[in-house]
């Protein structure tokens, strides 16, 4: 007969094999955490770059460089890699998108090699990430870092067409009250913002300057050419099958009611019609000219200018005269001496109250962009009150930051902040610039 024989010297190992097990578990897991926590903050630290990049090269648009680098002699009041205004916007930036829920360090430089495609590049940091489980092993707290450049980029007088959506229903006339740069023909004595023969900016261009634009007087505006200070009234396509409106502080300009809506709604408003270089504009086109403009309901058309105006700007008194900063409901574009940009200072009635705290800021809604037609007479030269039958092409487009809509004059002031101008020989695909610009900002590295 055997006798069974216990083992007793291996009792208890299964429970220590289980425990090893749990605790190399337990030990991978804690790992996996930490280093999930550092693919969570090296993402956060690309978007920040990211969106601080782009938001430095928009100040390239909204400054005007790109459309005049010449004029802005030293460039670092553009960028200098702490105090320029795209510097600035990219520090503002930043401090909306934290690492691990701290703001990460920055460092910015600009590359102007390309007059008509400036770059900056950021390149942001976090050090001392959190580590949780890590520190078991002595692990030291670990950092990311990543980098971003961006660009502005102005086809003017190159060979890429030019399209933009979102603009204006102000029709003006390459005509600027100029004495210098390229003659325009359709303008008579006066001049071009852009170069009729291949686009490019014209040398007497005033960026940063204040032009006073104005709906004519039905009674002489069929009678020769548009010339300086006008424009044409477009009648853009009705938004289907309701306007994207903003919501205003201003209660009369969120319910809006008459025969005549549409043209309040494209200044207020965000219509999508899109516009690009060679559309042609006036007479039964798509884009015609307002047919109040000629008509016996001009006044109503000239109320709806002022309203929506108004309305655009936040500006619930109409104010006219100069925009002093700190006087008016509007943000307000100062002016500064020669070779740097207009500032931009956010009025009583900037709809966003984060924007209202700041000295400056780098967006508005006064920022609008319009289109640019040859400048000859869009209405029949025989007799007042007749159509607007002629047709003419777009030729390029500029960026205009309103500061004023002076009381019921049909006239609104603006300071010229940018244009872009089509080459008649361009082709292919068009360059969008966005919703309110023609010049595009966008990401070329991202790493």
């Amino acid at each position: 007969m055997k006798t069974l024989r216990h083992n007793h010297g291996e009792q208890g190992q299964t429970i220590v094999l289980v425990a090893l097990s749990l605790l190399a578990l337990f030990s991978m897991a804690a790992l996996a955490i930490d280093v999930a926590n550092l693919y969570v903050a090296s993402t956060e630290a690309q978007q920040a770059a990211d969106a601080a990049a782009l938001a430095g090269a928009k100040v390239f648009v909204t400054s005007g460089y790109t459309s005049y680098p010449a004029g802005f002699g030293n460039n670092g009041w553009v960028c200098n890699g702490s105090t320029g205004l795209a510097d600035y916007a990219a520090q503002s930036a930043l401090a909306a998108n934290t690492v691990a829920g701290v703001t990460p360090t920055m460092t910015t430089s600009c590359d102007f090699t390309q007059d008509e495609n400036p770059t900056i590049t950021v390149r942001v940091q976090r050090t001392g990430l959190p580590i949780f489980f890590a520190r078991i092993w002595q692990v030291s707290s670990p950092s990311v870092s990543a980098t971003a450049k961006a660009e502005a980029y102005n086809p003017s007088g190159g060979t890429a067409s030019i399209a933009t959506g979102i603009v204006k229903p102000f029709l003006v006339p390459n005509c600027p009250p100029s004495t210098t740069g390229t003659p325009n023909g359709n303008c008579g004595t006066t001049y071009s913002y852009v170069n009729p023969t291949d686009g490019s900016i014209a040398s007497g261009i005033s960026l940063g300057s204040t032009q006073t634009f104005t709906l004519p007087d039905q009674s002489s505006a069929p009678t020769g050419l548009p010339g300086p200070n006008f424009f044409y009234p477009i009648d853009f396509p009705a938004y289907p099958p309701t306007p994207a409106c903003p919501v205003s502080s201003i209660s009369a300009c969120n319910n809006q009611t008459g025969n005549f809506p549409y043209y309040f709604d494209n200044i207020f408003c965000s219509n999508s019609n899109q516009l690009k270089c060679g559309d042609l504009v006036g007479g039964s086109t798509n884009n015609p000219v307002d047919t109040r403009f000629n008509g016996t309901n001009w006044n109503a058309l000239q109320a709806r200018l002022d309203k929506g105006v108004g309305c655009l700007i936040h500006s619930n008194s109409l104010a006219s005269g100069a925009c002093t900063p700190g006087a008016f409901a509007q943000d307000c574009f100062v002016p500064q001496g020669p070779g740097q940009p207009p500032l931009i200072r956010p009025g009583s009635n900037n709809p966003d109250s984060v924007l209202r705290s700041m000295s400056y800021i780098s967006r508005s809604d006064s920022i609008v962009t319009v289109p640019l037609f040859d400048g000859r007479n869009l209405c029949w030269l025989s007799k007042a009150g007749g159509p607007c039958n002629y047709t003419a092409p777009i030729v390029g487009f500029l960026q205009l930051g309103i500061i004023e809509d002076t009381t019921g004059t049909g006239s609104f002031n603006a300071i010229i902040l940018n244009a872009s101008g089509c080459n008649p020989s361009a082709s292919g695909q068009a360059v969008t610039g966005g919703n309110i610009s023609s010049i595009p900002v966008r990401l070329v590295q991202s790493q």
